[in-house]
């Protein structure tokens, strides 16, 4: 005898034993009309970095990588501002050698 359980969350969709279905939740029907996400490839554009022309995600990707570069779209938590330390006294020797250049 073979059960397969369907779940979401914790929650039991359905329930089918030797290939019958036992138990149907109310939700299970909304989920069942859901179909499968497909993405389409990507359409060949020319490299902005070397000019050569990218034809599929996976050489986009191999690009990329090759190239040291990334794809920023809203995923941008890694692009955060790191604090500089400004060495002491620095302001004023660019202001002293700005003010000699100007005659001041």
């Amino acid at each position: 005898m073979r059960t397969r359980y369907i779940y979401r969350g914790a929650e039991v969709l359905a329930v089918y034993k030797d290939g019958e279905l036992v138990y149907r939740s109310p939700q299970f029907e909304q989920n069942e009309n859901r179909s499968a996400l497909i993405m389409r490839d990507i359409q060949p554009y020319r490299s902005m970095i070397d000019g050569s022309v990218i034809s599929s995600r996976s050489r986009h990707r191999e690009h990329l990588s090759a190239h040291g570069c990334i794809e920023v779209g809203d995923q941008t938590h890694y692009l955060k501002q790191r604090k500089v330390e400004v060495p002491k006294g620095l302001k004023e020797t660019v202001a002293r050698i700005a003010y000699e250049k100007l005659r001041y």
